[in-house]
């Protein structure tokens, strides 16, 4: 009776991390080709969609996805060339991992959860513009901008 309430025990505690890793990392955005790899078949990732620590990604060169981690309160920028885990890009990129303070998540998840517009352009030299508009007209504007920018007046 007790080998089998120590087995259950065991069984629960194993179930109850693997639910632990396979928490949602929501795509904020993406900058170039970034697909999720699922054995054979790939398709291209969109703003607004889900992976977790385990999915696959594969980035060409250039490109940049960017996730948010709302368990955790932290934005991953995840660069590089190939097919990784997100966990190993995550891993490799440590400097590229930002804390975020509650209020700023919260907003982040309202634009993630269509209650808000969210919309990326992609600069002719590389660089790139999110412009996010909320339903009380306030706008925010966050850009990348590369030192060889050229502009034209």
């Amino acid at each position: 009776m007790k080998t089998k309430l120590i087995a259950l025990c065991l069984i629960l505690i194993g179930s109850l991390s693997g639910t632990a890793s396979a928490q949602d990392l929501y795509v904020y955005s993406i900058l170039g080709k970034v697909k999720e790899v699922k054995g054979k078949v790939s398709a291209e990732l969109n703003v607004r969609q889900t992976l977790t620590m385990k999915s696959v990604i594969n980035m060409t060169k250039g490109s940049q996805i960017v996730l948010i981690d709302p368990d955790n309160s932290k934005q991953y920028t995840l660069t590089g060339v190939g097919t990784s885990s997100v966990q190993r890009l995550i891993a490799r990129s440590d400097k590229s991992t930002k804390e975020l303070k509650k209020m700023y998540l919260d907003f982040l998840m309202k634009q993630l959860s269509g209650k808000g517009v969210l919309t990326s352009q992609k600069a002719v030299d590389g660089g790139y513009a999110s412009i996010e508009r909320s339903m009380s007209d306030s706008i925010i504007i966050d850009m990348e901008i590369p030192d060889s920018a050229k502009f034209e007046k």
